[in-house]
């Protein structure tokens, strides 16, 4: 029972450490956002992320990604168009349709948000050795396994024999989600 009982604690410092980890991250991130160069708001960066992934797609599409309201949606894109980051585009199909699509400055804005975020983690992990680096990457891809087999219907983090889909390396899931 000892041994069940000390696995819990380690469980609930976990829990607890992996919360801090997200509130200061966000924290940090939007820290970055801020930054002149980039001036992105959350809403704004998950959207162009999402467009990028992708491709050219509807508003309705953007919406079921991003998990936001279509009234939300349109207010954020149409500040993305104004600031030539996406561009509306019409449908090869139907001419009717009217979908968004990435500028190449808006590609370029992303790529900005990718190095800021590169050199902070960078910063943070300065003080690892190159194993604590590897060894960290491989706990944390493991988690991330066990939480999308969680999300995938799986109990006690297995999936029933389905594979979890890890996220696109540089596409952001929706962080209110987090």
């Amino acid at each position: 029972m000892r041994n069940h009982n000390e696995c819990l604690d380690h469980i609930a410092t976990i829990d607890h450490t992996i919360r801090q980890i997200i509130w200061q991250s966000q924290k940090q991130l939007l820290q970055t956002l801020s930054r002149p160069d980039i001036s992105l708001t959350l809403p704004q960066m998950v959207t162009l992320f999402a467009i990028r992934s992708a491709g050219t797609c509807r508003m309705s599409e953007l919406a079921e990604i991003t998990q936001q309201s279509a009234g939300t949606l349109t207010g954020i894109v149409d500040r993305l168009i104004a600031d030539n980051l996406v561009g509306r585009v019409r449908d090869i199909d139907d001419r009717r349709v009217v979908q968004v699509t990435l500028t190449p400055q808006g590609e370029a804005h992303l790529e900005r948000v990718e190095q800021a975020r590169r050199e902070d983690m960078e910063r943070i992990l300065q003080h690892f050795s190159p194993e604590q680096v590897r060894t960290l990457e491989a706990l944390l891809c493991r988690l991330l396994t066990g939480i999308h087999a969680l999300l995938n219907g799986g109990q006690n983090g297995h999936n029933n024999g389905t594979a979890p889909h890890a996220p696109t390396p540089g596409v952001y899931p929706p962080l209110h989600h987090v």
